[in-house]
């Protein structure tokens, strides 16, 4: 019996190929309107998406097509930001054929390719307090996810990821590599570093993550590799423990209040102020006692603004609101903020933070502004790591154990019953080496 679009989609374990990776079966599972596009990339550095709209098109859009076939979708949109020049052309010269869909662009600010903040801009409306487009809705999906999605209905299974290596590498560029590819490999292929000084983030700058060099390896939602060096402001950042951080929030903040004035949830109408957590802080009132009271944290979306561009003495609300998150989900107490009659800030528009000025202040202005897609040689892999989490739910569970013989998109841990997950497929064929509960790593 023939399987439907959505299992084969289940099926190949396509995730959303950047961000926290939710399975895409369920994303399409649903009705709705409006499909948009996230060609967008609003983080400085990534060149991924609008690569793949420049050189794979045709895919990107069967796999649009096959998403709007399954979801019912009648308005679909690609967006991307003004700037880039050649995907914008190829895409209009593409649209001239196909003219089912429509085109948005958008300046080059951040985080235009927020879901949320993508929504509002394309369809004016503003997506609920604590929910996702589908409550208005709208799917946001990304590039490379529609070409997965194109290529699961062809029976091919997620073994693949389109990566960004940029910063402190000899020659950056973009690259289609096997997942699981150690992100040392990675780096030398671009010629590696000029100093031992640097530290590594799996992402971007304002929400990536650090990784070590030597152990970590490419993810199904690495969208780049940035290597910067060690006293980088971004670096410095993301290495402070939540001690420090909750320490300096109650020792030198400003009240000056440019951490809520910017930050986009606020400005898109919800209840998030992170000024006023941060004079809590400095009035020492977060106890394990009270923390229900500090519930609104659940409305952070990480963009990290606050923490690596409105603060002039560097303090940290995003780290805070993460650590309440954390401490909220250990309570039991679960987001009770769900406003829809929302309106947005009549300063939004003024209060978008510019790409150019926020490279700089985070001293990443001289890094490669094109990373070129390059060719690469899948044979410099002798090795993978494959995460049994690498999306949204519940852990793969390994189907295959140490020593055993395993081909190239061959499932190796399965979604558990019952449960949201994803597959995971060997990206090599070899012998599986290791298999622990966090990952499996095969050899060739």
């Amino acid at each position: 019996m023939e399987l439907s679009p959505v299992e084969k989609i289940k099926n190949a374990g396509v995730v959303g190929a950047g961000g926290a990776g939710f399975p895409t079966y369920v994303k399409l599972s649903s009705k709705v309107d409006t499909i948009i596009v996230n060609g967008v990339e609003c983080e400085p550095l990534i060149h991924v998406d609008k690569q793949l709209i420049e050189k794979d098109l045709e895919r990107m859009y069967r796999g649009l097509k096959i998403a709007a076939q399954v979801t019912g979708a009648k308005r679909l949109i690609v967006a991307l930001k003004h700037k880039n020049k050649e995907a914008l052309e190829n895409l209009e010269n593409f649209h001239q054929k196909y003219n089912d869909f429509e085109i948005f662009t958008l300046d080059n600010f951040y985080p235009a390719g927020d879901e949320q903040v993508l929504v509002n801009e394309v369809t004016g409306q503003i997506v609920p307090e604590g929910g996702i487009p589908l409550n208005v809705g709208a799917v946001v999906i990304n590039v490379e996810t529609l070409i997965n999605v194109a290529e699961a209905i062809n029976g091919q299974n997620v073994i693949y990821k389109f990566v960004t290596v940029n910063g402190e590498v000899a020659n950056p560029g973009t690259f289609k590599v096997p997942v699981g590819t150690p992100i040392s490999v990675l780096i030398n292929a671009c010629g590696g570093t000029a100093s031992n000084s640097v530290k590594a983030i799996d992402g971007g700058p304002m929400t990536g993550r650090l990784v070590d060099i030597a152990t970590h390896a490419v993810t199904k939602t690495t969208k780049a590799i940035l290597v910067l060096p060690e006293d980088n402001i971004v670096i410095v950042q993301k290495s402070r423990q939540i001690s420090v951080q909750m320490k300096r929030a109650q020792a030198i903040c400003l009240s000056c209040r440019m951490c809520t004035d910017l930050c986009p949830r606020y400005l898109l109408g919800h209840d998030l102020f992170p000024d006023e957590l941060m004079k809590r802080m400095y009035k020492k009132e977060i106890t394990p006692e009270n923390i229900a009271n500090f519930d609104y944290a659940y409305l952070c979306c990480d963009c990290g603004l606050c923490e690596l561009y409105s603060c002039v003495v560097d303090l940290s609300a995003r780290s805070i609101f993460n650590y309440l998150k954390t401490e909220l989900g250990k309570a039991g107490i679960k987001n009770p903020h769900n406003r829809s009659d929302l309106e947005v800030n009549e300063f939004k528009e003024v209060r978008k933070v510019p790409v150019s000025r926020l490279i700089k202040r985070l001293e990443i202005d001289r890094y490669a502004s094109h990373a070129e897609l390059t060719d690469f040689d899948a044979g410099l892999v002798t090795e993978v790591k494959l995460f049994l989490s690498q999306h949204v739910g519940t852990p793969a569970v390994p189907v295959v154990g140490e020593g055993d013989a395993v081909t190239e998109g061959m499932v190796i841990a399965g979604i558990p019953e019952e449960k949201l997950g994803a597959n995971i497929h060997a990206s090599i064929s070899g012998k599986v080496k290791q298999v622990s509960d966090k990952y499996i790593i095969i050899t060739r």
